[in-house]
């Protein structure tokens, strides 16, 4: 992992929201938030994070959507988060986990590693009759030159696993083809060890 240059919590909001406002899973999610909060959605597509009456209408956002900072994904979030654009290669694919949840859990075998859900994949096996088609159809863009938009990861001082927050999909299609795992971009959280144990290792299902 190679640091890039400084971010911050208002651009994590705003990254995280493009990023799911694009897939067709979140989308009407964030469409239904947008109108019940009366905000356009060019603040996602096209917002300015030098903006601070932006930022507060991207955290109101992903407030509604997603949790953000004490429901769903964001329970128990980390208080203090230095955030940073950074660098991942295939050496660090070993240290990726994801959150407690579920699916994750069942699909990498009780480990939280992408590497043991891509097993579990290529064996055609699928969980909760959730079909593995997008995963699948993700590492064969991987394959013909697609470039993902970034991940979203969290990890402590030590830097001894990184958490995924936000890209769980993109990050398994990744696994399937470990060998491309390069030079992707991560915009990455340092916080404390323990709040980051309380975080991933207690999500609600």
């Amino acid at each position: 992992m190679k640091k890039i240059k400084q971010s911050s919590e208002n651009e994590m909001i705003y990254e995280f929201l493009k990023m799911e406002f694009s897939s067709d899973r979140y989308f009407e999610k964030i469409l239904s938030a947008l109108r019940e909060l009366n905000i356009d959605k060019s603040v996602i597509t096209n917002g300015n994070i030098e903006s601070e009456q932006e930022n507060v209408l991207r955290a109101k956002i992903l407030k509604q959507f997603r949790g953000y900072r004490d429901r769903e994904i964001f329970e128990r979030f980390p208080s203090k988060i230095n955030w940073f654009w950074t660098v991942f290669d295939k050496e660090d694919i070993t240290k990726i986990f994801y959150i407690e949840y579920s699916y994750w859990n069942e699909l990498s075998n009780y480990t939280g590693s992408p590497l043991e859900a891509a097993k579990t994949i290529l064996s055609g096996k699928t969980i909760y009759d959730v079909p593995n088609d997008n995963l699948i159809r993700g590492a064969e863009k991987i394959k013909a030159g697609h470039k993902f938009p970034p991940l979203i990861f969290l990890t402590d001082e030590n830097q001894s696993r990184y958490n995924i927050l936000e890209g769980h999909g993109r990050m398994t299609a990744y696994a399937l083809i470990p060998d491309l795992f390069n030079d992707v971009s991560v915009l990455l959280g340092v916080c404390d060890a323990n709040e980051l144990n309380k975080w991933y290792g207690e999500m609600p299902a």
